[in-house]
C-alpha cells in the first residue's frame, strides 16, 4: 500500500502521462469507431423500465451469494445482508433510491482495503459502504444488458456467453485451421501465432480521459458516477490516501469498465480498418473466427484475434 500511495503522489505531482496528442489520437479512434459501428448511447435508467425488477434481483444475488458459505458476519456484513433482504421487499423504493444516487451523488464514502495473505502474493479485499455497493451491482447489470442489446463488445471480446472456455479453444484451433491458405509454405511463408499481455492495465487508467471515453458509450450522468466512484479516499488501518489514478477494482462494475478500456487497446492494436473487417457489417456481425469472404480474410497479416480476460 505504501508503494501504491507512493504511485499516486508521484501522478498528482509528474503527471497526467497520457499526452494531449495521444489523449485526442485514442478518443477520435474510439468516436470513429462507434460511428462505424452505429452505436447509440446507453441512456440513464428511465424511471419505469420494464427489465427493473429482475436486474435488481439478478444484483442482489449476486451480492447475496458472497454471503452463502460465511457462519459469522461483522456488523458492515449484516448491515448488508439487511439492505438487501429489504431491497428484495420493497424493490420499487430501492430502485428509486438506486436511480437518485446515479444521478446526484458524486461525493462517497472512503473505501476499506484490506489484504489476504495467499504466501505467493497479497490479494487486496475492498469494503464499500452498502447502501453504495447496491446501486454499483444495479448499475452493473443494466450496463452489461444494455451494452450486449446494442453490441457494444465485438465478436474477439471473451470470455463471453456463445462460448464456455473449453468450447472456446476447440473454436479456436478450428478457426485457425479453416483459415485459407493457412498452412502454405509454398513462398516461404510462415503462421505466427502471438500471446502477449496488456500489463497493469487497472492501475494505469487515467480518470479524466476514461470519463471523456465513458460518454461516449453511456449518458453523462453515469459515466460521471463511474468516474467519482474511483476517485475516492481508500483506508487502510491509519493510513489512507485519494485513488486519482487507475481504477478500484473491488467496485462491481470495474469489469465493465476493463472491457470498455480494453476494447478501445483493441483498436489501437488492430487500427480501424481490420477492426471493422473481424466484426463484420454492424448490421450483421461476423460470427467469431469467420468472415464475409476469402479477400476480406486475407487482406491484412492479421488473419485472427481474440482477447481473453
Amino acid at each position: 500500500l505504501k508503494a501504491e500511495q507512493e504511485r499516486q503522489h508521484t501522478y498528482l505531482k509528474d503527471g497526467p502521462y497520457v499526452s494531449a496528442d495521444e489523449a485526442i489520437a485514442i478518443y477520435t479512434t474510439t468516436v470513429h469507431w462507434l460511428e462505424a459501428r452505429k452505436f447509440t448511447p446507453i441512456p440513464a435508467p428511465p424511471v419505469t423500465y420494464k427489465h427493473d425488477t429482475k436486474l435488481l434481483i439478478l444484483a442482489l444475488e449476486r451480492l447475496k451469494d458472497g454471503y452463502a458459505v460465511k457462519a459469522r458476519l461483522n456488523h458492515t456484513e449484516r448491515e448488508e445482508l439487511g439492505l438487501i433482504e429489504q431491497a428484495y421487499d420493497n424493490p420499487h423504493e430501492a430502485l428509486t433510491r438506486i436511480k437518485r444516487h446515479m444521478l446526484t451523488q458524486r461525493a462517497f464514502k472512503e473505501v476499506g482495503i484490506e489484504f489476504n495473505d495467499l504466501y505467493a502474493c497479497l490479494v487486496p479485499c475492498y469494503s464499500m459502504e452498502p447502501l453504495e455497493k447496491i446501486t454499483d451491482a444495479y448499475l452493473d447489470q443494466y450496463l452489461w444488458y444494455e451494452g450486449e442489446q446494442r453490441h457494444l463488445f465485438p465478436n474477439w471480446v471473451k470470455p463471453a456467453d456463445s462460448e464456455p472456455p473449453p468450447l472456446l479453444v476447440y473454436k479456436w484451433c478450428h478457426g485457425v485451421n479453416n483459415l485459407t491458405d493457412i498452412w502454405d509454405t509454398s513462398s516461404g511463408e510462415c503462421v505466427v501465432m502471438m500471446e502477449s499481455r496488456f500489463e497493469k492495465v487497472h492501475e494505469k487508467i487515467d480518470l479524466t480521459l476514461l470519463s471523456r471515453l465513458l460518454r461516449l458509450i453511456v449518458d453523462h450522468n453515469i459515466a460521471e458516477y463511474m468516474t467519482a466512484k474511483n476517485n475516492v479516499t481508500i483506508n487502510y488501518k491509519d493510513m489512507n490516501h485519494v485513488n486519482s489514478y487507475g481504477i478500484i477494482r473491488g467496485l462491481q462494475f470495474a469489469s465493465f469498465i476493463f472491457q470498455f478500456y480494453g476494447l478501445v487497446l483493441d483498436l489501437l492494436v488492430l487500427g480501424l480498418t481490420r477492426a471493422s473487417e473481424l466484426a463484420g457489417p454492424p448490421n450483421l456481425p461476423n460470427e467469431w473466427l469467420t468472415f464475409q469472404d476469402v479477400e476480406t480474410e486475407c487482406r491484412h497479416p492479421i488473419r485472427l484475434y481474440c482477447r481473453y480476460t
